[in-house]
């Protein structure tokens, strides 16, 4: 199958004479069509450049709607922090003080965070009550709280599942009064203008870990959103600063791993195996600065979206294909992409400029252009750095981390 090849040199005019060959990121996706069924569609983004990079192949574009599978877990991830920003719970409350049904049962000590941490114990593989499409969430939940086994202690290993993630999905819909593919809707898929998104591909059931359907266009809204630490490219406030700060934090950072489907590559950063975030795998956490640097949320069916901070990338691998084998191609071409752009640089930044202030809907927003470190003091005297949050920066001013807090960046 041709394939068509768009952006083998990327040419970033309009930030001066950045040029970037990605010619070995090409030939990798040319040679191993196979392993995508030979219809993929591939397109990278840099923080400063716009599009850098693009590889199309097959009767698949970047408007298909297909099943993203645990990409899925992403976007469900986003709309857990959007209910936790609006005060309905916080990440560290009890699964048992919100779902009667565990409480009965003996787990109600689980915790929101472990459940979306991969971390809860729960594990039921079969039957799979989570991606039943004849049951509710409601029904699902019930019978995941009734029937799924706690393996270990909440909290001490990695265990990918996602009986807990259905379980919050569930906690969401009783506090907020609303189905989830409403809230789906109004958190996230309205605010970021992601129209062909929805929890539909296993019919009645929404599967929080693996049931949403996309195109790579929209999904893309998803990680340009992440990039800009919560902010929409409409102008649209979607997460806190904070709350996105929850992907790149490391949930299980040292904990032995009970089952994780990651397998063994070369082509990790630092050589690590990953660990789990928020709905996101860890996929790069520098050993030495502890600062966790690229995140992803790839799917069974191939799809692989990404975020890599450290050089300003967001991309997806898009594809569609029962029983992927995807995964170590897909790898290596990150890694092809790594390796030019740091042997290139990245693109210059802008001069720095002056701090601005004001307030979109119930975010403090503190913006400037150029470099610096924001940093936060609720007493003006010993102030914390908050490196993560380049310009525009988002403060939930619903439920602030603190009683009073003062900001200042450090240039």
């Amino acid at each position: 199958m041709k394939a068509l090849l768009l952006a083998t040199l990327a040419l970033a005019g309009r930030m001066g004479a950045q040029i970037y060959d990605f010619s070995a990121a090409t030939a990798q996706l040319q040679s191993n069509l196979d392993v995508y069924g030979g219809r993929v569609v591939v397109i990278v983004e840099q923080q400063a450049l716009g599009e850098i990079f693009r590889f199309e192949s097959g009767l698949i574009t970047q408007d298909s709607k297909i099943g993203i599978a645990s990409c899925t877990k992403w976007l469900s991830g986003a709309i857990v922090l959007a209910c936790a920003e609006r005060g309905y719970f916080a990440l560290d409350d009890r699964v048992g003080d919100y779902l009667p049904a565990f409480e009965a049962n003996g787990k109600g000590d689980i915790t929101i965070r472990q459940c979306f941490g991969m971390k809860s114990g729960l594990s039921l593989k079969n039957p799979d009550y989570e991606i039943d499409k004849t049951l509710t969430l409601a029904q699902s939940v019930d019978l995941i709280a009734a029937n799924a086994p706690i393996v270990f202690t909440p909290g001490t290993q990695l265990d990918y599942e996602g009986d807990g993630m259905q379980a919050v999905g569930r906690i969401c819909e009783v506090v907020s009064g609303k189905p989830w593919a409403t809230l789906a809707r109004e958190l996230l898929f309205d605010p970021l203008e992601m129209t062909s998104a929805d929890y539909l591909f296993f019919d009645l059931n929404p599967g929080i870990a693996g049931g949403a359907r996309c195109s790579a266009t929209d999904y893309l809204k998803f990680l340009r959103m992440v990039s800009h630490n919560g902010q929409g490219a409409n102008g649209r406030v979607v997460l806190s600063s904070r709350s996105v700060q929850e992907f790149f934090t490391n949930q299980t950072f040292g904990l032995p791993e009970y089952y994780s489907p990651a397998q063994d590559s070369d082509y990790y950063a630092y050589d690590q195996r990953p660990d789990y975030g928020m709905g996101s795998w860890v996929i790069a956490q520098n050993p030495l600065s502890g600062t966790v640097e690229e995140v992803a949320s790839p799917g069974a069916f191939g799809s692989y979206p990404w975020v890599d901070r450290k050089r300003g990338l967001r991309g997806i691998i898009f594809m569609f294909r029962i029983g992927a084998l995807a995964i170590e191609n897909n790898l290596r071409v990150l890694e092809h992409l790594r390796i030019e752009i740091d042997a290139k640089g990245l693109p210059p930044a802008p001069a720095p400029g002056p701090l601005a202030s004001g307030v979109i809907d119930r975010h403090l927003r503190l913006s400037w252009t150029g470099g610096g470190t924001l940093e936060s003091s609720p007493d003006l005297l010993s102030w914390t750095p908050l490196p993560w949050a380049s310009s525009p920066f988002l403060e939930s001013l619903a439920r602030p981390p603190a009683a009073r807090l003062y900001y200042r960046v450090r240039r």
